[in-house]
């Protein structure tokens, strides 16, 4: 065993015999860096959503100052010194990638704001599967009004004769066709 771990491993050539040097690895950044994820998904892509060029420079200086992760502080006065806009130009584009849901704000009060995680996202792929999970809407159920209305109608029809067809699938033996 010992002498197996002394040889060096090459690739060769079948057809010449030459010996393939090794490629240098390329460093990942899943490599304990964490990892940086812009998607689009199932949502409408950035393009298309019009959005101005203070609020694509908003989302930039987000993303460059660690919102991709958690929520950082800015004020718009702050905002607009470092993309050399007006506060209330910032104002307006805080306020509308909030609404888009571009942003998401810790708390109405808050001056602090994060790139929502099903977007951006910066650090362990665990912490960001958490993270969407925390954003995932509750699953739907009917309220207790509408089942009652359900119960009524399918009553009514009962009571009147009118039996609600139930759609039942064709039942074929096996080789038949039609």
């Amino acid at each position: 065993m010992a002498a197996r771990r002394g040889r060096r491993l090459v690739l060769v050539d079948q057809d010449t015999g030459e010996v393939i040097e090794q490629k240098p690895r390329v460093p990942h950044q899943f490599e304990g860096n964490g990892y940086t994820l812009q998607s689009t998904g199932s949502e409408v892509p950035l393009y298309k959503l019009g959005l101005t060029g203070a609020e694509w420079a908003t989302l930039d200086w987000l993303r460059e100052h660690g919102a991709a992760s958690l929520a950082i502080r800015v004020t718009p006065e702050a905002l607009a010194e470092e993309i050399d806009a007006n506060a209330s130009t910032c104002k307006k584009a805080l306020a509308r990638l909030t609404r888009m849901g571009l942003l998401l704000k810790p708390s109405p009060r808050a001056a602090a704001y994060q790139l929502t995680p099903l977007r951006y996202w910066e650090g362990a792929g665990s912490t960001h599967v958490t993270a969407c999970k925390r954003l995932a809407p509750p699953r739907v159920a009917p309220h207790e009004k509408a089942r009652a209305r359900t119960a009524d109608a399918k009553a009514a029809r009962s009571r009147t004769g009118q039996a609600a067809e139930s759609a039942t699938p064709i039942r074929r033996a096996a080789g038949e066709t039609s």
